[in-house]
């Protein structure tokens, strides 16, 4: 395991401290792909909460009610361009049969709890697996994203059900929820908490980057044994999704994203109707003090740049940037060894861009190598790696 290394926070970058809402949208935007069986067709009337979609048998649901107006080919979701269906928002909230909440979630059997969670995609981590730990990250993969800290402060008590109702139906005593040590406010909250749930135990991690990235988190946290033995790996945000779901029985139709950068005047974590748009949002949401910016996202260090705002607002989206371009040319390698040296997974990003055929496999897309090059090498498009929670 590599060096990791602590990221300053700078001033203007600072985040509010409110949560803002950002859940009327003119149109929301459901992306196609191949092989999707489409349960609706134009003009028909959309109930929010509607199953619209199957896809690889589990559904996509509608977050708006209103009037299916159509197909568009214009979108982009990230960079690539992907069909989508386009729902005209009616600003009614209309849904077709309204769910009481559950009093107690901690009742629920494996089976229904697996069977819930499956239907209304609530989290990508396979429950019904063998695990002794449970592992929830409180921890935001970008050191300038503050998603999960947010959700930790305004929600620590339904976070801390969940995991107590987690263990109780999967049988699991061992559950971890990490934090980072300078997350003081959080840090409190939960040692005034967790007293109450014996078999939810706090760890305080490190305030360096890439602390929040999966392996590198489990490898700090846990030890081999545990590790060999199973670990069920949630984030606070697939943690909140599966308490909605337990409690509500409905799909997530929202999600928390943070908007940054040096380019708007008010940094801010916004709660957001999946199929959104990045154009709306920002012209919403935003003080753009700068109009003369690029927008990167899922991370400043390991994030990737938008070449359009025609964008849909995928659940896998979790940060946005609008910052100045950074002009100063690439230069020559001066073989100072600082990719190498701070690679969390001791590869050598130097070597990777000069061989076609080196093993990139370890990668997980950090990015540190290019913050760490004095010589401003971008490696991002040669080593191969992925973001991952």
């Amino acid at each position: 395991m590599g060096y990791m290394v602590s990221i300053k926070e700078t001033k203007n970058l600072a985040i509010d401290k409110n949560i803002h809402d950002f859940l009327n949208p003119d149109y929301i935007y459901v992306p196609i792909y191949d092989n999707d069986t489409l349960l609706v067709k134009d003009k028909d009337k959309i109930d929010k909460e509607q199953a619209i979609i199957k896809r690889d048998g589990k559904f996509v649901y509608s977050t708006v009610s209103g009037v299916l107006v159509g197909k568009t080919s214009k979108m982009k979701v990230h960079n690539t361009n992907v069909d989508c269906l386009v729902i005209e928002n009616d600003y009614k909230e209309h849904v077709k049969k309204r769910k009481g909440a559950i009093r107690y979630i901690n009742e629920y059997s494996k089976d229904e709890l697996l069977k819930l969670l499956s239907l209304y995609n609530a989290c990508d981590e396979d429950l019904s697996k063998p695990a002794k730990t449970i592992l929830v990250s409180g921890i935001d993969v970008d050191p300038f994203e503050k998603n999960n800290s947010f959700i930790v402060n305004a929600h620590s008590d339904k976070i801390l059900d969940t995991m107590d109702a987690l263990s109780q139906i999967l049988e699991i005593n061992n559950v971890i929820i990490a934090i980072n040590t300078s997350d003081s406010n959080n840090v409190l909250n939960l040692n005034n908490n967790i007293g109450t749930y014996p078999n939810i135990n706090l760890k305080l991690v490190t305030n360096n980057y890439p602390i929040g990235f999966k392996n590198i988190l489990m490898n700090y946290v846990l030890n081999k044994k545990q590790i060999a033995d199973g670990v069920i790996y949630l984030s606070v945000y697939d943690v909140f999704n599966i308490y909605n779901v337990l409690k509500r029985k409905k799909p997530i139709l929202e999600k928390f994203i943070t908007i940054s950068g040096d380019c708007i005047a008010d940094p801010m974590v916004v709660n957001i109707k999946i199929g959104s748009t990045m154009i709306d949002l920002i012209k919403n949401s935003c003080n753009v003090v700068n109009e003369n910016y690029y927008v990167i996202v899922n991370g400043l260090i390991a994030g990737e740049t938008l070449g359009n705002l025609d964008t849909v607002i995928t659940d896998d989206i979790k940060s946005i940037f609008l910052n100045t371009k950074d002009t100063s040319p690439e230069k020559k390698c001066i073989n100072c060894g600082l990719c190498n040296k701070k690679c969390p997974m001791g590869l050598n990003p130097k070597y990777i861009k000069d061989h076609k055929n080196a093993d990139r496999s370890r990668c997980i897309g950090c990015g540190l190598c290019s913050y760490v090059c004095p010589s401003k090498i971008n490696f991002k498009p040669y080593v191969g790696g992925r973001n991952e929670e």
